[in-house]
């Protein structure tokens, strides 16, 4: 079986989503984590510093440790964008593809909440398998790759098959009823964090086509995934399949690079012969034989762990496997999948409020988070607004729960600029405001006279204050959080 364009497809697609990634983060990784950020990396790492002795090292494993200066971390964003472009242009594959997987662990070990999402694991442990696409050698294939060993290849659709297929496990052993009565996606277009305007009018479809939708989507992902393994008809059938839930995916909602390496993958599925044609900047040349051996030791045991455990959960069978599991979850090469296993019926959103006097209240407005209601929704993906989404988790729950919403008020007392540059109007350009608070309101998408008469896409209904009132003259200007 001929592979030269899965190979070329499977290379390009992980320096892609590589570059798309770090580009992404650039903007944002002052904010997030600068040593005036959300959560910094720096006063992280000097807390584990103190807590914790060389086992530091290996539980969080990050270049970080040797310096993480603001100027360190947007070094650390261009090395990766660089690498990923030269490896996408054919400079060294594999050693490009390990600085990639190196500076984009080092974030995610660090990053806390806003580098927690699946499609961040997704990528490591893609970028894992990907480190033996290519002999590790200098040299120059100009938009070239080399011939992807057989069982890399069969690795890399073992991954595709885990994702699809534990994704639709999920929503089954969760016990909701709306997947199992088919009315999750009465909810999902307007519940989920970031969707589109397509999103609007898709959740006007009539409720038939709701059911249908997702019933097809239980078959992509709980049969087409066996599909993969039987080449002819049924395997072009699954990738089509797999294609066009990630297009629809995408088209009505924002999830980043997810959908770009999740296509990728797909469409590596099929063999030249079913293409037609092959690519010709692929290089013969493979790794070792033996080579092949070290990540099917190293994730094949343990994706074998995460689909029994899906399907068992309450099984000891395989708990031989848990120190095992536990090693490897510092370096996210092998993650559990499974998005929106619990549908949310609502849609509660944080709206952030400053005020002089108490009385009159301005409301902080985001980029991408829903907060105007005549603001039309996005198309942002693959870019990721990190603060955003997180805005996004943090409604579901406490205040408690999310007392980085204290840093972030800490930081607009203090005028971090990097923080105030996440979000979109500042309701108070020349000094911060004396007082903050927040406010949890109810979200829904407006009706179809609604939005053709006023342009209000969404409505809303205040539930209750979301945390304490914070004044500014309790927060010192030197205050660290």
């Amino acid at each position: 079986m001929e592979l030269s364009t899965a190979s070329w497809l499977l290379a390009k697609t992980l320096s892609l989503s590589y570059f798309i990634a770090f580009l992404s983060l650039l903007p944002q990784v002052l904010g997030l984590f600068g040593r005036e950020g959300l959560l910094s990396i720096d006063h992280f790492l000097n807390i584990l510093d103190k807590e914790m002795r060389a086992e530091r090292f290996f539980h969080l494993p990050s270049v970080f440790w040797l310096g993480s200066s603001d100027m360190t971390l947007k070094a650390v964003c261009f090395i990766g964008m660089t690498a990923a472009s030269l490896s996408f242009l054919g400079f060294s594959q594999s050693i490009m593809l390990a600085i990639c997987f190196v500076c984009y662990l080092s974030f995610v070990s660090c990053g806390q909440v806003f580098l927690s999402y699946q499609w961040d694991s997704l990528l490591l442990e893609f970028g894992f398998l990907g480190l033996f696409f290519a002999p590790l050698e200098w040299e120059w294939l100009p938009l070239g790759t080399h011939l992807v060993q057989p069982l890399i290849y069969f690795l890399a659709l073992f991954l595709l098959f885990k994702l699809m297929f534990l994704s639709g496990v999920a929503k089954l052993v969760s016990k909701d009823t709306t997947w199992r009565n088919f009315t999750a996606l009465n909810f999902h277009y307007w519940t989920q964090p970031l969707p589109t305007p397509l999103a609007y009018f898709a959740s006007k479809l009539p409720p038939a086509i709701q059911k249908i939708s997702v019933a097809m989507m239980f078959v992509i992902e709980l049969v087409f995934p066996f599909l993969i393994w039987y080449p002819g008809p049924w395997q072009t059938a699954a990738v089509i399949g797999f294609v066009g839930l990630q297009v629809l995916i995408a088209a009505t909602g924002n999830y980043g690079f997810f959908n770009l390496i999740t296509l990728g993958l797909s469409l590596s599925v099929l063999p030249d012969s079913t293409w037609g044609f092959k690519i010709g900047w692929v290089e013969k040349e493979m790794i070792a034989w033996w080579a092949t051996l070290i990540p099917l030791m190293v994730v094949g045991p343990s994706s074998v762990f995460w689909i029994y455990k899906s399907l068992f959960e309450k099984s000891k069978v395989m708990d031989f496997l848990l120190p095992w599991m536990r090693a490897l979850y510092p370096f996210r090469i092998s993650n559990p999948y499974g998005l929106f296993a619990i549908m949310t019926r609502t849609r509660p959103e944080i709206v952030m409020e400053g005020s002089d006097d108490e009385v009159n209240w301005k409301e902080y407005q985001f980029n991408h988070k829903v907060t105007s209601l005549k603001k039309m929704p996005t198309v942002v993906a693959p870019h990721q607004p990190r603060l955003d989404w997180q805005m996004w988790f943090a409604a579901l729950e406490t205040f408690n729960d999310n007392l980085w919403l204290q840093n972030l008020v800490t930081r607009i007392f203090q005028k971090s600029q990097d923080v105030l540059a996440l979000l979109g109007e500042n309701p108070f350009p020349q000094s911060p405001p004396k007082f903050i608070r927040f406010l949890r309101y109810e979200y829904e998408f407006s009706k179809w006279d609604e939005l053709r008469e006023n342009r209000q896409w969404w409505k809303r209904k205040l539930v209750g204050p979301y945390g304490p009132l914070f004044e500014r003259d309790d927060f010192s200007e030197e205050e660290t959080p």
